[in-house]
Protein backbone atom coordinates (compact mmCIF):
# COMPACT_ATOMS: atom_id res chain seq x y z
CA UNK A 1 0.00 0.00 0.00
CA UNK A 2 2.83 2.60 1.01
CA UNK A 3 4.35 1.67 -2.53
CA UNK A 4 1.43 2.84 -4.31
CA UNK A 5 0.92 5.85 -2.51
CA UNK A 6 4.67 6.82 -3.19
CA UNK A 7 4.27 6.00 -6.65
CA UNK A 8 0.61 7.98 -7.17
CA UNK A 9 2.37 11.30 -5.59
CA UNK A 10 5.78 10.77 -7.66
CA UNK A 11 3.17 10.63 -10.76
CA UNK A 12 1.37 13.58 -9.78
CA UNK A 13 5.39 15.59 -9.27
CA UNK A 14 5.38 14.49 -13.09
CA UNK A 15 2.61 15.92 -14.14
CA UNK A 16 3.04 18.82 -11.94
CA UNK A 17 6.35 19.34 -13.66
CA UNK A 18 4.48 18.65 -17.25
CA UNK A 19 2.15 21.38 -16.64
CA UNK A 20 4.84 23.76 -14.99
CA UNK A 21 7.07 23.27 -18.56
CA UNK A 22 3.60 23.63 -21.30
CA UNK A 23 3.35 26.80 -19.81
CA UNK A 24 6.61 28.35 -20.03
CA UNK A 25 6.37 26.65 -23.74
CA UNK A 26 3.39 28.01 -24.47
CA UNK A 27 3.79 31.37 -23.31
CA UNK A 28 7.69 31.58 -24.67
CA UNK A 29 6.31 30.81 -28.25
CA UNK A 30 2.93 33.54 -27.71
CA UNK A 31 5.29 35.57 -27.17
CA UNK A 32 8.07 35.32 -30.42
CA UNK A 33 4.75 35.24 -31.95
CA UNK A 34 3.81 38.47 -30.72
CA UNK A 35 7.52 40.03 -30.87
CA UNK A 36 8.36 38.07 -34.53
CA UNK A 37 8.00 41.79 -36.60
CA UNK A 38 9.76 43.86 -33.79
CA UNK A 39 12.86 41.30 -33.35
CA UNK A 40 13.63 41.18 -37.23
CA UNK A 41 13.34 44.65 -37.94
CA UNK A 42 16.46 44.89 -35.31
CA UNK A 43 19.88 45.99 -36.64
CA UNK A 44 22.19 46.83 -33.85
CA UNK A 45 23.04 44.31 -30.61
CA UNK A 46 21.34 47.05 -28.34
CA UNK A 47 18.37 46.59 -30.24
CA UNK A 48 18.17 43.22 -30.47
CA UNK A 49 18.90 43.01 -26.52
CA UNK A 50 15.72 45.55 -25.95
CA UNK A 51 13.79 42.61 -28.67
CA UNK A 52 15.00 39.93 -26.08
CA UNK A 53 14.01 41.56 -23.07
CA UNK A 54 10.43 42.40 -24.43
CA UNK A 55 10.00 38.84 -25.43
CA UNK A 56 10.63 38.02 -21.88
CA UNK A 57 8.05 40.75 -20.56
CA UNK A 58 5.22 39.84 -23.36
CA UNK A 59 6.05 36.08 -21.74
CA UNK A 60 5.15 36.51 -18.21
CA UNK A 61 1.71 37.99 -19.72
CA UNK A 62 0.92 35.22 -21.53
CA UNK A 63 1.81 33.10 -19.10
CA UNK A 64 -0.91 34.44 -16.81
CA UNK A 65 -3.26 33.45 -19.59
CA UNK A 66 -2.77 30.18 -20.35
CA UNK A 67 -2.84 29.19 -16.46
CA UNK A 68 -6.20 29.99 -16.93
CA UNK A 69 -7.31 28.42 -20.37
CA UNK A 70 -4.64 25.33 -20.50
CA UNK A 71 -1.26 25.60 -21.83
CA UNK A 72 -1.01 21.95 -23.01
CA UNK A 73 -2.55 22.62 -26.71
CA UNK A 74 -0.23 25.56 -27.26
CA UNK A 75 3.06 24.11 -25.84
CA UNK A 76 2.71 21.02 -28.39
CA UNK A 77 1.87 23.55 -31.24
CA UNK A 78 5.56 25.57 -30.54
CA UNK A 79 7.72 22.50 -29.80
CA UNK A 80 6.73 21.24 -33.08
CA UNK A 81 7.35 24.46 -35.12
CA UNK A 82 10.72 23.11 -35.56
CA UNK A 83 12.28 26.77 -34.78
CA UNK A 84 15.38 27.15 -33.10
CA UNK A 85 13.87 30.84 -32.05
CA UNK A 86 11.73 28.72 -29.45
CA UNK A 87 15.35 27.14 -27.66
CA UNK A 88 17.06 30.09 -27.78
CA UNK A 89 14.39 32.33 -26.60
CA UNK A 90 12.99 29.14 -24.16
CA UNK A 91 16.55 27.94 -22.83
CA UNK A 92 18.74 31.25 -23.50
CA UNK A 93 16.76 33.32 -20.88
CA UNK A 94 19.31 30.80 -18.48
CA UNK A 95 21.95 31.86 -20.37
CA UNK A 96 21.40 35.73 -19.99
CA UNK A 97 24.88 37.05 -18.93
CA UNK A 98 22.67 38.72 -15.86
CA UNK A 99 21.09 35.93 -14.92
CA UNK A 100 24.82 33.69 -14.68
CA UNK A 101 26.29 36.79 -12.59
CA UNK A 102 23.32 37.07 -10.34
CA UNK A 103 23.56 32.94 -10.06
CA UNK A 104 26.96 32.85 -9.20
CA UNK A 105 26.79 35.82 -6.67
CA UNK A 106 23.62 34.45 -4.82
CA UNK A 107 26.10 30.74 -4.75
CA UNK A 108 28.37 32.66 -3.28
CA UNK A 109 26.44 34.34 0.09
CA UNK A 110 23.54 31.65 0.06
CA UNK A 111 25.71 28.37 -0.38
CA UNK A 112 28.57 29.65 1.26
CA UNK A 113 31.07 29.42 -1.20
CA UNK A 114 34.82 30.07 -0.78
CA UNK A 115 35.08 30.72 -4.14
CA UNK A 116 32.51 31.65 -6.78
CA UNK A 117 34.39 33.68 -9.68
CA UNK A 118 35.47 33.48 -13.48
CA UNK A 119 38.50 33.35 -15.13
CA UNK A 120 39.65 32.68 -18.94
CA UNK A 121 41.21 29.72 -19.88
CA UNK A 122 43.06 29.49 -22.94
CA UNK A 123 40.99 32.44 -24.02
CA UNK A 124 37.62 30.60 -22.90
CA UNK A 125 35.74 31.88 -20.46
CA UNK A 126 35.00 29.38 -16.99
CA UNK A 127 32.94 29.45 -13.63
CA UNK A 128 35.33 28.14 -11.28
CA UNK A 129 33.72 26.80 -7.48
CA UNK A 130 35.19 25.52 -4.03
CA UNK A 131 33.24 25.18 -1.53
CA UNK A 132 36.27 25.30 1.24
CA UNK A 133 39.12 27.95 1.35
CA UNK A 134 41.95 27.59 -1.36
CA UNK A 135 44.25 29.94 -0.95
CA UNK A 136 46.09 28.98 -3.78
CA UNK A 137 43.49 29.60 -6.41
CA UNK A 138 42.05 32.54 -4.39
CA UNK A 139 45.41 34.25 -5.09
CA UNK A 140 45.45 33.26 -8.85
CA UNK A 141 42.17 34.66 -8.92
CA UNK A 142 43.58 37.96 -7.84
CA UNK A 143 45.84 38.40 -9.74
CA UNK A 144 43.95 37.68 -13.04
CA UNK A 145 41.90 40.17 -11.79
CA UNK A 146 44.82 42.27 -11.34
CA UNK A 147 46.19 41.90 -14.62
CA UNK A 148 42.93 42.52 -16.24
CA UNK A 149 42.66 46.22 -14.67
CA UNK A 150 46.13 46.81 -15.91
CA UNK A 151 45.04 45.76 -19.73
CA UNK A 152 41.66 47.99 -19.32
CA UNK A 153 44.25 50.57 -18.19
CA UNK A 154 46.44 50.19 -21.00
CA UNK A 155 44.39 48.97 -24.02
CA UNK A 156 40.55 50.25 -22.98
CA UNK A 157 38.65 46.81 -22.78
CA UNK A 158 40.86 44.56 -25.17
CA UNK A 159 42.18 42.13 -23.30
CA UNK A 160 45.06 40.07 -24.39
CA UNK A 161 44.59 36.33 -24.94
CA UNK A 162 47.40 34.08 -24.53
CA UNK A 163 47.00 30.45 -25.82
CA UNK A 164 48.42 27.99 -23.74
CA UNK A 165 50.11 26.23 -26.82
CA UNK A 166 51.04 22.47 -26.72
CA UNK A 167 54.30 23.38 -24.38
CA UNK A 168 55.11 20.87 -21.98
CA UNK A 169 54.86 22.15 -18.41
CA UNK A 170 57.05 21.29 -15.26
CA UNK A 171 54.31 20.82 -12.49
CA UNK A 172 56.12 19.64 -9.49
CA UNK A 173 55.83 23.04 -7.56
CA UNK A 174 52.70 23.61 -7.55
CA UNK A 175 49.89 22.05 -4.92
CA UNK A 176 47.77 19.28 -6.48
CA UNK A 177 43.69 19.74 -6.17
CA UNK A 178 40.93 16.47 -7.26
CA UNK A 179 38.60 18.99 -10.56
CA UNK A 180 35.36 18.23 -11.44
CA UNK A 181 35.39 19.53 -14.97
CA UNK A 182 31.56 20.17 -15.99
CA UNK A 183 29.58 20.30 -19.01
CA UNK A 184 26.51 22.14 -18.72
CA UNK A 185 23.08 21.28 -20.63
CA UNK A 186 21.46 23.44 -22.96
CA UNK A 187 20.92 21.76 -26.28
CA UNK A 188 23.95 23.44 -27.28
CA UNK A 189 22.03 26.78 -27.56
CA UNK A 190 22.65 27.82 -23.68
CA UNK A 191 24.61 27.26 -20.50
CA UNK A 192 22.28 25.82 -17.80
CA UNK A 193 24.77 27.13 -15.54
CA UNK A 194 22.70 28.47 -13.02
CA UNK A 195 20.12 25.32 -12.28
CA UNK A 196 23.61 23.73 -11.98
CA UNK A 197 25.60 25.57 -9.44
CA UNK A 198 24.06 24.86 -6.53
CA UNK A 199 24.40 20.83 -6.67
CA UNK A 200 28.13 21.73 -8.05
CA UNK A 201 29.15 23.67 -4.63
CA UNK A 202 27.40 20.61 -2.97
CA UNK A 203 29.64 18.28 -4.84
CA UNK A 204 32.89 20.27 -4.25
CA UNK A 205 32.50 20.65 -0.54
CA UNK A 206 31.54 16.85 0.02
CA UNK A 207 34.79 16.05 -2.04
CA UNK A 208 36.87 18.94 -1.43
CA UNK A 209 37.30 19.69 -5.26
CA UNK A 210 37.50 22.10 -7.55
CA UNK A 211 34.94 23.12 -10.15
CA UNK A 212 35.36 24.18 -13.55
CA UNK A 213 32.09 25.28 -15.80
CA UNK A 214 33.58 26.00 -19.22
CA UNK A 215 31.38 28.68 -20.98
CA UNK A 216 31.79 26.79 -24.54
CA UNK A 217 30.49 27.79 -27.89
CA UNK A 218 26.96 27.89 -28.43
CA UNK A 219 24.36 27.72 -31.71
CA UNK A 220 23.12 29.66 -33.78
CA UNK A 221 26.89 30.81 -34.34
CA UNK A 222 28.96 27.86 -33.26
CA UNK A 223 28.10 24.42 -34.58
CA UNK A 224 30.07 21.57 -34.48
CA UNK A 225 32.63 20.71 -33.66
CA UNK A 226 33.45 24.50 -32.08
CA UNK A 227 32.16 23.46 -28.96
CA UNK A 228 33.75 20.34 -27.85
CA UNK A 229 37.17 21.54 -29.72
CA UNK A 230 36.97 24.33 -26.92
CA UNK A 231 36.57 21.75 -24.26
CA UNK A 232 39.15 19.64 -25.77
CA UNK A 233 41.34 22.58 -25.18
CA UNK A 234 40.51 23.61 -21.86
CA UNK A 235 40.73 20.08 -20.37
CA UNK A 236 44.50 19.74 -22.41
CA UNK A 237 45.45 23.04 -20.59
CA UNK A 238 43.90 21.28 -16.91
CA UNK A 239 45.33 17.81 -17.50
CA UNK A 240 48.91 18.71 -18.67
CA UNK A 241 49.89 21.43 -16.60
CA UNK A 242 49.44 24.42 -18.77
CA UNK A 243 46.33 25.73 -16.89
CA UNK A 244 48.83 25.58 -13.42
CA UNK A 245 50.28 28.73 -14.03
CA UNK A 246 47.11 30.41 -14.00
CA UNK A 247 45.25 28.77 -11.61
CA UNK A 248 48.07 28.26 -9.14
CA UNK A 249 47.26 24.54 -8.40
CA UNK A 250 47.76 21.42 -10.86
CA UNK A 251 44.55 19.00 -11.54
CA UNK A 252 45.22 15.99 -9.49
CA UNK A 253 42.01 13.44 -10.53
CA UNK A 254 39.64 14.72 -12.92
CA UNK A 255 36.00 13.68 -13.53
CA UNK A 256 34.36 15.05 -16.27
CA UNK A 257 30.40 15.63 -16.21
CA UNK A 258 27.89 16.20 -18.32
CA UNK A 259 24.08 16.91 -18.21
CA UNK A 260 21.78 16.50 -21.93
CA UNK A 261 23.91 17.95 -24.72
CA UNK A 262 26.60 18.59 -22.09
CA UNK A 263 26.88 14.57 -21.52
CA UNK A 264 27.23 14.33 -24.93
CA UNK A 265 30.09 16.38 -25.14
CA UNK A 266 31.09 14.28 -21.58
CA UNK A 267 31.42 11.63 -23.94
CA UNK A 268 32.70 13.29 -27.19
CA UNK A 269 35.87 14.38 -25.37
CA UNK A 270 37.07 10.59 -24.53
CA UNK A 271 36.66 9.96 -28.07
CA UNK A 272 38.09 12.97 -29.46
CA UNK A 273 41.01 12.22 -27.20
CA UNK A 274 41.13 8.22 -28.03
CA UNK A 275 40.90 8.99 -31.55
CA UNK A 276 43.40 11.47 -31.55
CA UNK A 277 46.35 8.30 -30.36
CA UNK A 278 45.10 6.67 -33.44
CA UNK A 279 45.57 8.27 -35.76
CA UNK A 280 43.98 5.34 -38.43
CA UNK A 281 40.96 6.31 -36.78
CA UNK A 282 41.57 10.01 -36.30
CA UNK A 283 39.18 12.13 -38.52
CA UNK A 284 40.30 15.86 -38.52
CA UNK A 285 37.42 18.32 -37.99
CA UNK A 286 38.37 21.22 -40.69
CA UNK A 287 35.44 23.26 -40.45
CA UNK A 288 36.68 24.73 -36.65
CA UNK A 289 38.39 28.14 -37.36
CA UNK A 290 40.58 28.38 -34.61
CA UNK A 291 40.73 24.59 -32.46
CA UNK A 292 43.35 22.14 -32.93
CA UNK A 293 42.21 18.30 -32.08
CA UNK A 294 45.63 17.05 -33.40
CA UNK A 295 48.73 17.38 -30.96
CA UNK A 296 52.21 18.39 -31.90
CA UNK A 297 54.06 14.92 -32.27
CA UNK A 298 57.48 16.26 -30.34
CA UNK A 299 55.93 16.73 -27.55
CA UNK A 300 58.22 15.14 -24.28
CA UNK A 301 57.80 13.54 -21.72
CA UNK A 302 56.83 15.35 -18.82
CA UNK A 303 56.24 14.05 -15.10
CA UNK A 304 55.51 15.15 -11.72
CA UNK A 305 57.02 14.68 -8.52
CA UNK A 306 55.25 11.67 -8.18
CA UNK A 307 55.61 10.20 -11.24
CA UNK A 308 52.24 10.70 -12.59
CA UNK A 309 52.03 11.87 -16.46
CA UNK A 310 50.49 15.39 -17.41
CA UNK A 311 51.80 14.97 -20.70
CA UNK A 312 52.73 11.70 -23.44
CA UNK A 313 55.79 11.78 -25.93
CA UNK A 314 53.70 11.19 -28.69
CA UNK A 315 51.17 14.40 -27.86
CA UNK A 316 48.18 12.91 -26.57
CA UNK A 317 46.68 13.56 -23.83
CA UNK A 318 45.44 11.19 -20.90
CA UNK A 319 42.09 10.40 -20.12
CA UNK A 320 39.72 11.91 -17.58
CA UNK A 321 40.00 9.64 -14.47
CA UNK A 322 35.91 8.93 -14.84
CA UNK A 323 32.90 10.80 -16.12
CA UNK A 324 29.78 11.05 -14.87
CA UNK A 325 26.18 11.75 -17.01
CA UNK A 326 23.13 12.48 -16.76
CA UNK A 327 20.63 11.92 -19.65
CA UNK A 328 22.93 11.97 -22.00
CA UNK A 329 22.50 13.22 -25.86
CA UNK A 330 24.68 10.50 -27.37
CA UNK A 331 22.86 9.85 -30.47
CA UNK A 332 21.98 13.18 -32.72
CA UNK A 333 20.61 10.86 -35.32
CA UNK A 334 17.14 10.88 -35.64
CA UNK A 335 16.38 7.48 -35.89
CA UNK A 336 13.36 6.64 -34.25
CA UNK A 337 13.51 4.50 -31.14
CA UNK A 338 10.71 3.10 -28.03
CA UNK A 339 12.10 4.99 -25.63
CA UNK A 340 12.10 8.58 -27.83
CA UNK A 341 8.45 7.65 -29.03
CA UNK A 342 7.11 7.15 -25.68
CA UNK A 343 8.89 10.30 -24.45
CA UNK A 344 7.87 12.09 -27.17
CA UNK A 345 5.77 14.35 -24.97
CA UNK A 346 8.48 14.59 -22.54
CA UNK A 347 8.82 17.96 -20.93
CA UNK A 348 11.49 19.47 -20.83
CA UNK A 349 12.59 17.72 -24.52
CA UNK A 350 9.98 17.04 -26.69
CA UNK A 351 10.37 15.18 -30.33
CA UNK A 352 10.32 18.60 -32.01
CA UNK A 353 13.31 19.88 -30.28
CA UNK A 354 15.04 16.81 -30.34
CA UNK A 355 14.85 17.29 -34.26
CA UNK A 356 15.59 21.32 -34.19
CA UNK A 357 18.99 20.68 -32.29
CA UNK A 358 20.45 17.75 -34.16
CA UNK A 359 19.62 20.02 -37.28
CA UNK A 360 21.28 23.10 -36.10
CA UNK A 361 23.61 21.49 -34.18
CA UNK A 362 25.00 19.26 -37.74
CA UNK A 363 23.25 20.64 -40.60
CA UNK A 364 21.98 18.22 -43.16
CA UNK A 365 24.14 19.95 -45.66
CA UNK A 366 26.84 20.14 -43.46
CA UNK A 367 30.34 18.48 -43.58
CA UNK A 368 29.81 15.83 -40.92
CA UNK A 369 26.88 12.97 -40.80
CA UNK A 370 25.02 12.98 -37.16
CA UNK A 371 26.48 9.18 -36.75
CA UNK A 372 30.18 11.13 -36.64
CA UNK A 373 31.31 9.30 -33.52
CA UNK A 374 32.59 12.71 -31.91
CA UNK A 375 29.48 14.24 -32.53
CA UNK A 376 27.38 11.29 -31.66
CA UNK A 377 29.57 9.04 -29.02
CA UNK A 378 26.54 6.26 -29.52
CA UNK A 379 28.61 5.43 -32.66
CA UNK A 380 31.93 5.55 -31.66
CA UNK A 381 33.62 1.61 -32.19
CA UNK A 382 33.92 -0.79 -29.51
CA UNK A 383 37.69 -0.24 -29.76
CA UNK A 384 37.52 3.33 -28.59
CA UNK A 385 34.53 2.21 -25.93
CA UNK A 386 37.12 -0.07 -24.94
CA UNK A 387 39.52 2.88 -23.85
CA UNK A 388 37.06 4.74 -21.52
CA UNK A 389 37.75 5.32 -17.53
CA UNK A 390 34.79 4.10 -15.22
CA UNK A 391 31.42 5.40 -15.92
CA UNK A 392 28.03 6.27 -14.22
CA UNK A 393 24.79 7.67 -16.38
CA UNK A 394 21.64 8.82 -14.57
CA UNK A 395 18.68 8.17 -16.42
CA UNK A 396 15.05 8.93 -16.26
CA UNK A 397 12.42 6.32 -17.17
CA UNK A 398 10.78 9.04 -19.48
CA UNK A 399 13.61 10.55 -21.01
CA UNK A 400 13.57 9.78 -24.88
CA UNK A 401 17.16 9.09 -24.68
CA UNK A 402 16.77 6.16 -22.57
CA UNK A 403 17.08 3.50 -25.12
CA UNK A 404 20.64 5.24 -26.09
CA UNK A 405 21.81 5.49 -22.77
CA UNK A 406 20.81 1.78 -21.99
CA UNK A 407 22.54 0.78 -25.04
CA UNK A 408 25.56 2.44 -24.60
CA UNK A 409 25.93 1.22 -21.29
CA UNK A 410 25.37 -2.20 -22.20
CA UNK A 411 28.61 -2.11 -25.01
CA UNK A 412 30.86 0.03 -22.21
CA UNK A 413 30.13 -3.37 -19.93
CA UNK A 414 31.01 -5.37 -22.63
CA UNK A 415 34.14 -3.65 -23.56
CA UNK A 416 35.61 -4.13 -19.97
CA UNK A 417 34.22 -0.87 -18.87
CA UNK A 418 33.53 -0.45 -15.41
CA UNK A 419 29.73 1.47 -16.29
CA UNK A 420 26.73 1.49 -14.34
CA UNK A 421 23.09 2.89 -15.27
CA UNK A 422 20.50 4.35 -13.10
CA UNK A 423 16.87 4.68 -14.45
CA UNK A 424 14.77 7.53 -12.21
CA UNK A 425 11.23 6.76 -11.51
CA UNK A 426 9.17 10.39 -12.79
CA UNK A 427 11.63 12.40 -13.34
CA UNK A 428 11.75 14.29 -17.04
CA UNK A 429 14.74 14.75 -19.23
CA UNK A 430 18.19 16.48 -17.72
CA UNK A 431 16.69 16.53 -13.73
CA UNK A 432 19.86 16.79 -12.08
CA UNK A 433 18.84 20.63 -10.91
CA UNK A 434 15.56 19.57 -9.57
CA UNK A 435 16.96 18.69 -5.91
CA UNK A 436 17.28 22.63 -5.28
CA UNK A 437 13.74 22.47 -5.69
CA UNK A 438 13.52 19.97 -3.15
CA UNK A 439 11.81 16.41 -5.67
CA UNK A 440 13.14 13.51 -3.56
CA UNK A 441 13.94 11.36 -6.38
CA UNK A 442 16.80 14.26 -7.84
CA UNK A 443 17.77 14.38 -4.11
CA UNK A 444 18.33 10.95 -3.91
CA UNK A 445 20.14 10.98 -6.94
CA UNK A 446 22.31 14.03 -5.89
CA UNK A 447 23.81 11.71 -2.60
CA UNK A 448 24.39 9.07 -5.15
CA UNK A 449 26.92 11.60 -7.03
CA UNK A 450 28.22 12.60 -4.13
CA UNK A 451 29.00 9.41 -2.82
CA UNK A 452 30.11 8.32 -6.40
CA UNK A 453 32.70 11.24 -7.11
CA UNK A 454 34.08 10.52 -3.57
CA UNK A 455 35.14 7.12 -4.66
CA UNK A 456 36.46 7.57 -8.05
CA UNK A 457 38.59 10.37 -6.63
CA UNK A 458 39.75 7.89 -3.74
CA UNK A 459 40.40 4.92 -5.69
CA UNK A 460 44.38 4.77 -7.26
Amino acid sequence: MKHNSWYSIGSLRFQLIKRGMDLFYASIGKAIEITRDSQENQETPLENKSSGLWTYVVASLAASYYNVIGPAAKSAQVVSSSSNSVIKNAWGVVSLPAVKSASLEATRILKGASIADRIEIDGISCFVLSREPFPALASALRRYRRQLKREDARLGTIHEQVSFGHASVNVSGFVRRNVIFHLTGGGFFAHTIAGDLPYLLDWSAATDSVVIIPEYALLPKHKFPDAIAQITQIYRALRCGQAATLLGFQANKIIVSGESAGGNLTAALCVTIIMDRDESQYVQLTPSRSMELVTDQDESLEEDEDGRRVSADDGTVPLPDALLMSCPALNLSLESSPSRIAGAQDPVLPSGLIAVISNSYLPVEGNFPKTHPIASPYFASDETLSQFPPTLTFSSSEDPFLDDSVNFNARLRSVGVKSHLRAVHHMPHAFWALSTAGIPEARQVQQECIEWISRMFRNR
